[in-house]
């Protein structure tokens, strides 16, 4: 079961224009749905979102088109450095998963292509932010995709997600006359020819190699050669993961944002429960439902409070741009602690202040503005996101 795809380029042109496009609409935040589809079809057949739909990975690929014809020289890695630096991605991943302190948040603030979608998604950015994207756009001119090759955490989750995806790049040895053509056309600067599956983590599946390869059926993509029982076996499995990601209709924020690593979907979540005796800030207060804002991490955040006999006995975040890891985080322990406590006046969560920050913002607002009047309005005093404000703490 192969493909031929050797006008593939022109397909993916058109399929990332889209992309950007659906960016723009907000297809990958406001409907979870075609986040579930993506990773159903990353399961499958690799990291198909970097190489076809990714916005700064278009733009990536634009300015290194663009620099061709400036008849700007492109540079490649010398072949030891460009092992060790294709590690970094992983480092920096592994960094994120395990480090929570605040200070992550600022490094993640400098993701180029976070900033980029953001962009498209009608926010502004920070003057560093404008300088990073900058940065390795005029980097594209000279290396092919820097950011997606060294520093994209994404494409590296991406990566490690796939790596057991049946359907692949296959070279036919046989076939194959040596030319390299398939090696120079591939962004990610593997080493193409020298596989007999393109298996490596660092494929965005572009297929810029299959349609580079001068001589016909020798790079193909199809499903991986096995015995024909397992194939059939493989087959069922793909299908099957397919349909229980995208059935189940998953927040890719909760393993995989495929949108931004800070810039994740609209968050909707709520803790409910009996609340201690005593009245706090809701004193006073008709029982209802009441809407508050705060500012989060990466813009606005809107709450839903429940109020029910003075008391406050439900809050649920409506809408948040900030980073799943940390506004869970801050989430669990904020609103739990208001609840229980009757008061917004409560700790924010260390490695989460802003996100602390904006819940307890929201509430508050909701409270004030609802006519509660023991209600303290929380000033968000923190510094920009990726700035830094005498020495404080983010």
């Amino acid at each position: 079961m192969k493909i031929k795809v050797k006008n593939s380029r022109y397909i993916r042109y058109a399929v990332q224009g889209l992309g950007i496009l659906f960016t723009v609409i907000g297809l990958f935040t406001n409907y979870p749905m075609a986040n579930s589809i993506l990773l159903g079809a990353i399961i499958i057949m690799g990291p198909v979102f970097c190489g076809w739909i990714c916005p700064f990975g278009t733009l990536q690929d634009i300015l290194a088109k663009l620099g061709s014809k400036l008849g700007i020289k492109k540079y490649v890695m010398p072949a030891k450095l460009k092992k060790v630096l294709a590690f970094f991605r992983y480092i920096l991943l592994l960094i994120t998963i395990l480090i929570t302190a605040d200070f992550i948040f600022n490094i993640l603030s400098l993701d180029p292509r976070a900033n980029f979608i953001a962009l498209l998604g009608g926010r502004t950015l920070t003057v560093t932010g404008w300088i990073i994207i900058f940065i390795f756009l005029g980097s594209s001119m000279f290396f092919e995709r820097p950011f997606c090759n060294y520093l994209c955490i994404e494409g590296a989750k991406f990566g490690l997600l796939s790596s057991a995806r049946p359907f692949t790049i296959i070279r036919n040895k046989e076939t194959c006359v040596g030319c390299n053509r398939c090696n120079r056309a591939c962004p990610m600067n593997i080493d193409v020819s020298s596989y007999g599956q393109v298996r490596s983590l660092q494929c965005i599946n572009c297929m810029e190699c299959v349609a580079a390869c001068p001589v016909k059926s020798t790079l193909t993509v199809g499903l991986i050669p096995v015995k024909k029982t397992l194939k059939k076996s493989i087959v069922i499995f793909a299908a099957t993961a397919f349909a229980f990601v995208v059935y189940n209709g998953m927040n890719p924020d909760s393993l995989f944002n495929l949108s931004g690593s800070n810039n994740s979907v609209s968050s909707s979540t709520v803790i409910t429960g009996e609340t201690v005796a005593g009245y706090g800030d809701a004193s006073g207060m008709a029982d209802g439902v009441y809407e508050g804002t705060g500012t989060g991490f990466k813009g606005n955040m809107t709450v839903e409070v429940t109020v029910k006999n003075q008391q406050i006995t439900g809050i649920e975040v409506t809408g948040t741009n900030d980073d799943a890891k940390w506004f869970d985080r801050a989430y669990n322990t904020v609103v739990s602690n208001i609840i229980k406590n009757q008061t917004v006046d409560v700790d924010s969560v260390s490695g989460a202040t802003y996100s602390s920050m904006g819940i307890k913002q929201a509430v508050s607002n909701a409270l004030i503005n609802a006519g509660g009047k023991n209600a303290k309005a929380i000033v968000n005093d923190l510094p920009e996101a990726g700035e830094q404000k005498h020495g404080r703490r983010k």
